[in-house]
């Protein structure tokens, strides 16, 4: 069974080991060549940890003075699940590409790829270069609060990311994952915004869109209302949307945006608790 195609290969799923392995060297690159030259050698790396999840985790990786993200999916769950689970590296690899595509800035990705073992995803994995001088937004704003209070630096950056924003949902794209910490940022008089981490993110049908629209406004407002003034909140509404004012459809809108915020923090919190309490026991 072929499940789709990638650089024009078929994926083929429903064999008793399928993998595919893809990279993108420039030259100057031949020791990242030999580092991520297989899924099965990007799994053996043990680099410094940076972030780990249910379904994946990120190390770093640094090779000939140059550092590399290495994420590694391993798919929880029945095999059910696992059969008809979205294959998030492949995923992944394509939002990066259609950001490019828009002209948003992403990090370069390097390799990426999955194995399937009896049409069960078995694991994955995105290799990304670094992208120099970058940090994530939720963490730079938590080493150096003092650069909220540079208005200058703060409304550079509200506008290149409400640009981005507004650029793909008018095509109908929704990230799925839009926090602070996936939004990376440099410091400096003309500071940049660069997309990573969208394994979730998709062309949304019209009926829904306006749903997780208001879930991707949402959930960059978790950190905001915690950061960023009211009014400095309306603008970055005002922005995303293309409007110069509220109205009443604006209202409303803004009213769901903050429901959502609120429940999905409910959300969060319990699900906090939850591991809590696990550890407890």
């Amino acid at each position: 069974m072929v499940e789709g195609h990638v650089d024009g290969e078929p994926i083929v799923r429903f064999a008793v080991d399928a993998t595919q392995w893809n990279m993108d060297a420039e030259p100057g690159d031949a020791p990242a060549a030999g580092a991520f030259e297989s899924l099965d050698r990007v799994f053996e790396l043990k680099g410094t940890q940076v972030s780990s999840g249910i379904l994946c985790h990120v190390i770093k990786w640094c090779v000939a003075g140059r550092n590399y993200y290495v994420k590694r999916y391993s798919p929880r769950g029945k095999h059910f699940r696992k059969v008809f689970s979205r294959n998030r590296p492949v995923v992944e690899w394509r939002n990066l590409t259609y950001f490019a595509r828009m002209g948003i800035p992403v990090p370069r990705v390097v390799a990426y790829g999955s194995q399937y073992r009896l049409g069960l995803l078995r694991r994955g994995a995105l290799v990304t270069e670094e992208v120099p001088q970058a940090v994530d937004l939720q963490t730079l704003v938590k080493t150096k609060p003092e650069l909220l209070q540079d208005r200058a630096w703060v409304l550079a950056i509200m506008r290149l990311l409400t640009e981005y924003v507004r650029r793909i949902h008018e095509d109908g794209f929704t990230h799925r994952d839009l926090k602070w910490r996936n939004v990376l940022v440099t410091e400096g008089s003309a500071p940049h915004v660069v997309f990573l981490d969208c394994p979730s993110g998709r062309h949304t049908p019209r009926p829904w869109r306006a749903h997780f629209i208001a879930r991707d406004l949402a959930d960059l407002d978790r950190s905001g209302v915690n950061h960023l003034s009211r009014t400095m909140r309306l603008r970055f509404y005002l922005w995303c949307r293309g409007r110069t004012h509220l109205g009443p459809e604006d209202k409303r809108f803004i009213a769901k945006v903050t429901a959502l915020r609120i429940r999905r923090e409910r959300a969060t919190s319990s699900r906090r608790s939850k591991r809590e309490l696990a550890r407890r026991k």
